[in-house]
């Protein structure tokens, strides 16, 4: 099958990327200059913009040209949430992966993070402690999590994370919810400080376990969420 020309303008892009030639804010070359210099016409240059401007890769300015965006988590976002709904995914798809995700990263969580780091989970947990807004609750819930997650330092991890991540903050926000309604504030705030001693005192063993008790509390909430 012949290849469409606008592919020619994708594959430009990608390796301008990878040399380093184009980076984060990056302004690309003009479509006239894009059209010389690929070979092809300026209508296949404006359909691949369109194309790698819906992905998220590009972002069009009016009147300003076309930049290389700053925030490539868009660039898997959409496309996941999109088929997340298309395939008609549950609330307890996106618990199970947080629950994979937390405990296959409990080694590089303990190996990686730093003083610092768990600081800011304590101010975090501090927060959680004081809090009684359901709202505001599910949040720092979400911050304590997605926080911890980005300790192993995996760039492809925390790429795919901050791609799923508006997946991921609506199912903390429905457990949080179920698990309050169930064990009630007394228990979270438990299962938590639990957590966080185990990530102070660089305990792995004790890490695993304590995410365990914690997932263990969630699933026997959920047992009736789509």
């Amino acid at each position: 099958m012949e290849e469409r020309k606008f592919h020619k303008l994708i594959t430009h892009i990608k390796k301008e990327i990878k040399s380093g030639e184009l980076k984060n804010g990056s302004q690309i070359d003009p479509e006239r200059i894009l059209a010389e210099n690929l070979n092809i016409g300026r209508s296949s240059i404006r359909e691949g913009i369109k194309i790698l401007e819906i992905i998220g890769l590009i972002e069009s300015k009016r009147g300003g040209g076309n930049y290389i965006t700053h925030d490539f988590k868009n660039m898997l976002c959409n496309p996941l949430s999109l088929a997340f709904e298309l395939q008609q995914g549950k609330t307890r798809d996106v618990i199970e992966l947080r629950k994979m995700l937390e405990l296959s990263n409990v080694e590089f969580m303990i190996k990686r993070v730093t003083a610092e780091e768990i600081k800011q989970v304590e101010i975090i947990y501090d927060k959680m402690i004081d809090c009684n807004g359901l709202e505001e609750l599910a949040n720092l819930d979400k911050d304590f999590h997605l926080l911890m997650i980005s300790f192993s330092k995996n760039i492809l991890l925390t790429t795919i994370i901050s791609a799923i991540s508006e997946l991921l903050e609506t199912s903390m926000i429905a457990s949080r919810n179920m698990v309050l309604e169930k064990f009630g504030k007394r228990q979270i705030d438990f299962d938590h400080k639990m957590i966080l001693e185990a990530l102070k005192n660089r305990d792995e063993e004790g890490l695993r376990n304590s995410l365990n008790i914690h997932f263990d509390n969630i699933d026997k909430s959920i047992e009736n969420i789509d």
